[in-house]
């Protein structure tokens, strides 16, 4: 069952997410196989979220400050690699917009790229996603939760009930060589302060990246900035913790 969401209640529960719970009661929404947002369909596995975060879904509410960035300073002539795309909501929602060239996807939570993978089928959209973390080409461990939100490289500090993952990663030289992209877009959970490091950076012209100065503190956004206006960047735009820098 499809469920198309009216738009004064999109509004309500982007601007308002206490309504959400409510929101999620509907009947409709109980009983929906899948939602539609931007003509894109996202269907609902228990496995990723529950019925408050598929009503966020079908609001058009996550990840909402990525993707207008990257829908603002992206377009059809981009080839994109994406670091850290989750269950791939992001992608589908910037490559259905944009139409990009071409679009690759690197994610180390290696449950959510069933979600992805399937959405990406779903909706007909030529985007390839692999197993790899950005890294240094060696394997580091995940610690992965049921929520995959609050999953990444940082053991939780209390909450035991986490499993602990070897993951590959891939050094960003070798993926700048390798695909030549145009725009990188990276959402990391703080790897992007140590391992967004290539020498050079090629084609690439565009970098939209959500920092994390709950990590790693405004000194550690400041040397991101350092280190990224060194390769000719310059900062554009900030929505949230999302930075877009273009040169």
């Amino acid at each position: 069952m499809k469920y198309l969401m009216p738009y004064w209640l999109k509004i309500l529960a982007r601007n308002f997410p206490g309504t959400r719970i409510s929101i999620a009661n509907f009947t409709d929404i109980q009983n929906a196989t899948y939602c539609e947002f931007g003509g894109i369909n996202f269907h609902f596995d228990k496995k990723f979220m529950d019925r408050k975060r598929f009503v966020a879904l079908a609001a058009g509410a996550i990840e909402i400050d990525e993707i207008t960035v990257a829908q603002k300073f992206l377009n059809d002539k981009d080839i994109i690699v994406e670091f850290g795309s989750g269950l791939g909501i992001a992608a589908a929602r910037v490559n259905a917009a944009i139409k990009p060239q071409k679009h690759y996807c690197f994610e180390a939570n290696p449950a959510v790229i069933e979600y992805s993978q399937k959405l990406f089928n779903l909706n007909n959209m030529d985007i390839q996603i692999e197993n790899y973390a950005l890294g240094d080409g060696s394997n580091l461990p995940f610690y992965a939760l049921d929520d995959y939100l609050l999953s990444s490289f940082q053991k939780p500090k209390n909450n035991p009930r986490y499993r602990k993952i070897d993951v590959p990663t891939i050094k960003c030289q070798d993926v700048l060589e390798k695909f030549q992209p145009t725009a990188i877009f990276c959402d990391v959970e703080g790897a992007e302060l140590e391992y967004l490091n290539a020498s050079n950076f090629g084609k690439t012209k565009t970098i939209i990246a959500e920092l994390h100065p709950h990590i790693y503190g405004d000194k550690g956004v400041e040397n991101f900035y350092k280190n990224i206006e060194e390769h000719g960047f310059k900062a554009q735009m900030t929505k949230g913790n999302t930075h877009c820098f273009l040169r």
